[in-house]
C-alpha cells in the first residue's frame, strides 16, 4: 500500500483572522511528509502545536503575496532555523516576489549562511513547477490580482501575479484555487481531481455551485471563508448544491482533515 494522503486545513479565514478562523494555510500530507500551500500567520505555531518535526516539511507553494497568504513565512523559516532543520527547502512563489522576499528575510537576519539549511526561493511560471518522489505540482495563473496592475505600474512596483495549484500525489489529484477573481476560473483547474479546495471570499456560494455544475468533482472543500459568511455558514453547502454542484461539499474550519 502507498503512503496515506491527507489534506489539513490549518487556517481557513479570508483577509484577516476572526474569532473562529486563522489565516490561510493548508497542509498536504503524504505519509509523514508535509507540503504547504500558503503560509498565512501563524503557520509555524500550527506545526509546533502538532508536534511536527522541522525536517518533515518538503516544500512550500505560495499562491500570491497578499499578507493573509504569505505573512507567516518569515516565522516559519525562523522556526525551521531555530529547531535545527538540516534538509534543503523549496519555497515556490510568484517570480516578481522572489527578490523582495529574499530582502525581507535578510532584514530579519534570516541570512542564507545562518539558516543551517539550503533555502531555494523558486519562481513560479505556469506549468509543471515541482516533481519529486511521487509528488507533481502544476501552477495555473489566475486573475485575482489583475485589478492591482495599474496601481503597481503607477508606483513602479513589481506585479508578482497570482496562481492556483494542482497536486498529483501517488496518482491522487487535488486542486487548490488560491484566491480568484471569479468562480469560473476554477473549472479547468478542477477537471479530473479527487478533491477540490476552493476559496469562498470573492464570489457567493451560488456562483461557485453554478460554475462547478458540469464538473465531476466528488468532493469540494470551501475555505478562505469571508467573515460575512460566518454567521450563515451552516447554509453554504446547501446553497452550492442548489446552484447545480453534484458532489459532496464541506465548509472548512481550522483543523479539518480530509483523507484520500
Amino acid at each position: 500500500m502507498g503512503a496515506s494522503i491527507r489534506v489539513t486545513i490549518l487556517g481557513s479565514a479570508a483577509g484577516f483572522p476572526t474569532a473562529k478562523r486563522l489565516n490561510t494555510a493548508i497542509g498536504v500530507w503524504r505519509g509523514e511528509e508535509l507540503y504547504l500551500v500558503d503560509t498565512g500567520e501563524p503557520t509555524a505555531a500550527h506545526l509546533a502545536r502538532r508536534g511536527v518535526s522541522p525536517d518533515t516539511l518538503r516544500a512550500v507553494f505560495i499562491t500570491h503575496t497578499h499578507a493573509d497568504h504569505l505573512g507567516g513565512l518569515p516565522m516559519l523559516i525562523q522556526w525551521l532555523q531555530l529547531n535545527h532543520r538540516s534538509r534543503p527547502l523549496v519555497v515556490c512563489l510568484p517570480a516578481g516576489a522572489v527578490e523582495g522576499v529574499r530582502d525581507f528575510l535578510n532584514l530579519l537576519y534570516l541570512l542564507p549562511e545562518l539558516l543551517g539549511f539550503d533555502l531555494e526561493l523558486r519562481p513560479i511560471a505556469p506549468g509543471r513547477l515541482y516533481d519529486s518522489d511521487g509528488v507533481v505540482v502544476e501552477a495555473f495563473a489566475n486573475r485575482h490580482v489583475d485589478w492591482l496592475a495599474e496601481h503597481a505600474r503607477a508606483g513602479g512596483l513589481p506585479m508578482p501575479g497570482s496562481f492556483s495549484y494542482r497536486l498529483t500525489v501517488d496518482g491522487k489529484r487535488i486542486c487548490f484555487s488560491g484566491d480568484l477573481r471569479e468562480a469560473k476560473e476554477v473549472v479547468a483547474l478542477a477537471q479530473g481531481v479527487d478533491l477540490a479546495v476552493v476559496e469562498l471570499a470573492h464570489f457567493p456560494p451560488e456562483e461557485l455551485g453554478e460554475a462547478l455544475a458540469g464538473v465531476a468533482v466528488p468532493r469540494l472543500v470551501v475555505t478562505h471563508i469571508i467573515h460575512t459568511l460566518e454567521p450563515v455558514e451552516e447554509g453554504i453547502a446547501d446553497r452550492i448544491r442548489a446552484a447545480g454542484f453534484g458532489g459532496e461539499v464541506f465548509v472548512a474550519k481550522d483543523g479539518d482533515e480530509f483523507s484520500l
